[in-house]
């Protein structure tokens, strides 16, 4: 929802995207496709920690293809938009959305032969991103955020553009 959001996206049809229609999962298979239709290119999925982990066996099938895919994962511990709505909409009484075990997401994507690269505040975080765009086949970059991180402006469930929430 963010890179919608804010991405300046320069070229038409450049953005894969399922509309916000709540395909958790969607992001890596997508991302697949679109390396095996656009060899040339480096694609980059941008994906939440819930959703990769609807499909994130696909990370094989990224590394057996040797695809030119760069995963950038936003990680917040918790289904994020899920939490959101928990807390907008029923006073902050969160149920199933945190997960109790985080995931080592840069141990999962590594097991799979994958180079993963995790941007913190101690990096320089825009050398890390070089490196992981312009290699050759798949790459990892992990990117911790806040649980209480919104993605806004979002309109409320049953509400109208004009109630839209800032």
């Amino acid at each position: 929802m963010w890179v919608a959001q804010y991405y300046p996206f320069r070229k038409q049809g450049s953005f894969l995207t399922s509309g916000g229609l709540g395909t958790m999962g969607f992001g890596l298979p997508a991302a697949i496709g679109a390396a095996l239709v656009f060899p040339e290119k480096r694609i980059v999925c941008i994906s939440g920690d819930g959703s990769i982990l609807m499909n994130i066996q696909e990370l094989d099938t990224l590394r057996e293809l040797n695809l030119d895919v760069t995963i950038l994962l936003i990680n917040n511990g918790h289904l994020g938009l899920v939490r959101q709505q928990q807390e907008l909409f029923f006073s902050s009484r969160f149920s199933a959305s945190k997960f109790v075990i985080p995931a080592n997401f840069i141990k999962i994507a590594s097991s799979f032969g994958i180079p993963s690269f995790e941007l913190s505040n101690e990096c320089s975080q825009v050398e890390i991103l070089e490196q992981a765009l312009i290699r050759k086949g798949p790459s990892f970059v992990l990117l911790q955020v806040e649980p209480d991180l919104q993605v806004l402006p979002m309109v409320p469930p049953g509400k109208a553009n004009r109630e839209m929430i800032y």
